[in-house]
């Protein structure tokens, strides 16, 4: 006796067979259970503006003329169940997706189905776009800009680490991800914060939070950035550590038609330097329609500017090398073809899918980190009420931007700048100050703090430097 859910089904898709006038087909076959069933799904590609799927069913043994039903839409699928269809071997289910206008944009068939009695066959058909796809083409993400809070820091402490990037394609910046990755028993990384952009003039941002390990050593710290298409470019700096400062189916053949599909190309290096040869590895990935063997051919523009050679120009991964690029050189464009093989008996190509890379061609990136303090002098570390201290700083910047100073206090008036000539010091590389200690400073009841701060004209970056005053009445 059949069970409740399969009449639910029968019943089901015998109604649907009925509203879609279908009536020829349920008279052609047979009011016995002899028969058996179809459950059939068409997956739609997502990306495609599917309207409707309509499914052909044909058997030359037992159907006299084709039949055609509309599938029922389930999210990005399309499926019916085909309920007391006559025995046979022979039969080909054919689905046809329509978009706008009622044009057909996809379509994938499933050939040899046999129908048993008293059984249900399952029948997945993917529909695949009848139009070629347009060649694939990307860009690699560019790193602008690497900002540390400082240069080093002790064994255990926290350094913040800040990058900007964007992407050439449009739409592409607000899609980069940011990994920071320490090497290895190299700290660790924390508080990853991330702000999408949207081009060159407003890049994504990433900061991050980096713990230096328990011991004295370099370590590198790697970012990667990469875009939705998994292309990634990446830049490695080091940061000192020290003590110091400082579903399935039965007997179904799905029948393709198409050109090969081109999925994915990648460059590792993701940049090429300007300032001497780059070598790497390119790749791509393609997958074919017939699973027919595909040749690769790696080339690059006729008019590129850039001098490239490849190792192995006829595999999917080759190693390339760019030996020089011409005078003002931005970019350096890759291309790849991919072919499914010629026609039986002849000498023409069947279908030649082709993608283009193109990656910057930039000076490397140098992460930059903000002033650093040398030597410090104080005239004294006691205050009393108007006693003057006389105050000097040595500070050098990484980026090699001229240095401005700033001179503040925590308490009284803030300290007045002097001349770093007159104690012998170069004035692009020093500052000096003078602080006169309020009446009562003696007394106060904590040590006052004057600081002063190196601005780098270069990097926009500051840094600064404490000197303390303990009151000399403090116990």
């Amino acid at each position: 006796m059949p069970q409740p859910e399969s009449i639910s089904r029968i019943l089901a898709a015998v109604a649907l067979l009925i509203a879609l006038g279908a009536s020829p087909f349920l008279a052609c076959q047979s009011s016995s259970p002899a028969g058996g069933a179809a459950e059939v799904t068409a997956h739609a590609l997502t990306a495609l503006p599917v309207v409707e799927v309509r499914l052909t069913v044909q058997s030359p043994s037992v159907l006299s003329s084709p039949m055609k039903v509309a599938l029922a839409a389930k999210g990005d699928q399309f499926s019916a169940v085909l309920s007391n269809l006559a025995v046979a071997a022979d039969y080909v289910f054919t689905a046809e997706a329509f978009g706008a206008g009622s044009k057909i944009i996809a379509h994938g068939v499933a050939a040899g189905v046999v129908i048993s009695k008293g059984h249900t066959t399952t029948v997945i058909i993917y529909l695949n776009e009848i139009e070629q796809p347009s060649p694939f083409h990307n860009s690699s993400p560019l790193i602008d800009a690497i900002t540390l809070s400082a240069s080093s820091v002790k064994p255990g402490g926290h350094i913040t680490v800040g990058a900007t990037a964007h992407d050439p394609d449009p739409g592409q910046t607000a899609t980069l991800a940011f990994s920071w990755v320490p090497a290895t028993a190299c700290g660790a990384i924390s508080d990853v914060h991330t702000v999408s952009g949207t081009d060159f003039a407003h890049p994504s941002e990433s900061q991050a939070t980096w713990t230096a390990p328990q011991a004295n050593e370099k370590c590198s710290i790697t970012l990667v950035v990469k875009d939705a298409f998994g292309l990634a470019n990446s830049a490695i700096f080091v940061v000192s550590v020290t003590t110091a400062d400082g579903v399935g189916g039965a007997r179904v053949s799905v029948v393709f038609n198409g050109a090969p599909v081109i999925n994915v190309l990648t460059a590792d290096p993701a940049q090429i330097s300007v300032d001497g040869p780059t070598s790497g590895v390119m790749a791509v990935q393609a997958t074919d329609p017939e699973n027919d063997t595909l040749s690769y051919s790696w080339t690059v523009p006729s008019a590129s500017p850039c001098t490239v050679q490849f190792a192995t120009p006829t595999e999917p991964s080759t190693l390339f090398t760019v030996s020089g690029t011409a005078a003002g050189t931005t970019s350096c464009t890759f291309l790849v073809a991919v072919s499914d093989g010629y026609w039986p008996g002849t000498s023409f190509v069947k279908n030649v899918s082709t993608a283009s890379l193109t990656l910057a061609a930039t000076h490397p990136v140098v992460a930059q980190t903000p002033p650093v303090f040398g030597i410090a002098y104080q005239s004294r570390d006691i205050a009393t009420g108007g006693s003057l201290v006389t105050f000097a700083a040595m500070a050098s910047d990484p980026a090699g931007g001229q240095l401005s100073f700033v001179w503040s206090a925590s308490s009284a008036s803030a300290p007045v700048a002097g001349d770093p000539v007159a104690m012998g010091l170069d004035p692009a590389f020093a500052t000096a100050a003078t602080w006169t200690a309020p009446d009562g400073a003696e007394n106060a009841a904590s040590d006052v703090v004057v600081t002063v701060s190196a601005t780098s004209a270069a990097s926009n970056l500051q840094s600064s430097f404490n000197f303390s005053l303990t009151p000399a009445n403090h116990p």
